[in-house]
């Protein structure tokens, strides 16, 4: 109970101290807050570890927090979005609606990305975007990683690395999690957000 109301806590920091431009500050200090919840409610009896894990979890690992890998971006919505099977990681398919796209302008070079709506969500509900990149396998999770977007007042959104997560597999196997799309592999490194977990001997 007591995890489930701190994460409450900071969800409602979220919303209220990271608008569309929030002080460098407190965007650092919600995005912290934001990792503490997590954290906490993988340690929680009721998480996705196995009760194995769990014993030997060691806590959650992130790059530090980065202003500059928070982007406020133009969402091209596609004319017709179009539902795709996208392979998960226990070899099974299942059913995504990609709805558009958008272009995030890495240090590297800009890097277009699919914006997907999951089948079980609302109309309204979370757009997300899985992706790999080159920290995958050495500091970050070999199947790659998710990240939520949050949407303005007008038609961008925010994509915003620094709250980058891993899928539920890489804490339990048994989960079946969807992997980034060929379209959602880039080259390059994207240094923000979740690393690989911890887990002792």
């Amino acid at each position: 109970m007591r995890t489930r109301l701190l994460l409450l806590f900071c969800m409602a920091g979220l919303f209220l101290a990271c608008g569309a431009n929030p002080s460098s500050e407190d965007y650092e200090q919600v995005v912290v807050q934001n990792r503490v919840a997590r954290d906490m409610e993988m340690r929680d009896k009721e998480s996705v570890l196995p009760p194995g894990r769990r014993e030997a979890f060691q806590g959650l690992n992130f790059y530090e927090v980065d202003p500059a890998y928070r982007y406020t971006v133009p969402l091209r919505r596609f004319e017709t979005p179009d539902t795709v099977m996208i392979p998960e990681s226990t070899g099974d398919l299942r059913p995504q609606q990609r709805v558009g796209e958008v272009t995030v302008p890495l240090p590297e070079g800009p890097e277009k990305l699919v914006v997907f709506r999951g089948e079980g969500d609302t109309p309204r509900g979370r757009l997300w975007i899985p992706f790999a990149d080159s920290t995958n396998r050495h500091a970050t999770y070999r199947g790659g990683r998710y990240v939520d977007l949050m949407s303005t007042d007008s038609d961008s959104v925010v994509v915003d690395f620094n709250r980058s997560y891993n899928p539920t597999c890489a804490y339990n196997p048994d989960f079946a999690c969807p992997l980034p799309p060929p379209q959602n592999r880039v080259a390059v490194p994207v240094p923000a957000g979740e690393k690989q977990p911890s887990f002792g001997g």
